[in-house]
């Protein structure tokens, strides 16, 4: 059976039940890399976990934040705010006392924080690498779906390149993939929730219900 909802990721990780899910990447970490000291630790992907080490990096900071659920289960011991994105993450900080922001992220990520925030460093911890050939295989899978769940701008950026997203419905899993989406002129939706799971669940209401695949 053909699969109605296709999630495209940059790398590995859980999937919905049911769902059809292609990583088109793979993640390196960095080597060598210093983090300051500061007040607040903002760590926005599990792989973070994998590339530095939480347990010694956190005692420099009175705080750690991460960005979504995911991200707090690798890391533990972590505040998470309502909105899983760069802007949940932003407006979380304003509530809390002044103080310097250390942000662990891949060297593809966005940079809204240091945008949105004062005194913010960011520091890339990782580096996700493209699979050609997998990406090849994903504009294969979208051009059977029905509907493609795109889990970060970088993601959006890679799939609007290689594949025709015209006629399907496009879900964005957050907010800063929504805006890049837009800057590409690609029609889509957002979930309500930005996580996988939420996506898949707005994917799937978008086409009236039903199974994944």
């Amino acid at each position: 059976m053909e699969p109605q909802v296709v999630v495209i990721r940059l790398k590995e990780g859980p999937c919905p039940e049911g769902a059809l899910c292609i990583a088109v990447g793979g993640v390196e970490p960095q080597r060598g890399v210093e983090i300051p000291d500061g007040d607040y630790l903002v760590v926005m992907s599990p792989v973070v976990a994998d590339a530095v080490d939480i347990a010694e990096v956190r005692r420099k900071f009175r705080c750690v934040i991460c960005v979504g659920p995911s991200t707090a289960e690798r890391v533990g011991d972590c505040v998470v705010p309502r909105e899983y994105t760069s802007y949940g993450v932003a407006r979380l900080l304003k509530e809390l006392a002044p103080g310097r922001v250390v942000v662990l992220r891949s060297s593809r990520g966005n940079e809204v924080l240091k945008k949105l925030i004062p005194n913010v460093v960011e520091v890339p911890v990782y580096d996700v690498k493209v699979d050609t050939a997998r990406l090849r295989e994903a504009a294969a899978l979208i051009s059977r779906a029905k509907a493609v769940v795109l889990t970060s701008s970088t993601v959006a950026e890679l799939v609007a390149g290689v594949a025709d997203l015209r006629g399907r419905v496009v879900v964005a899993i957050g907010r800063v993939t929504a805006e890049r989406l837009a800057e590409l002129g690609i029609p889509h939706i957002t979930a309500d929730e930005a996580t996988i799971e939420s996506a898949v669940r707005t994917a799937l209401k978008a086409l009236g219900g039903g199974s994944v695949v």
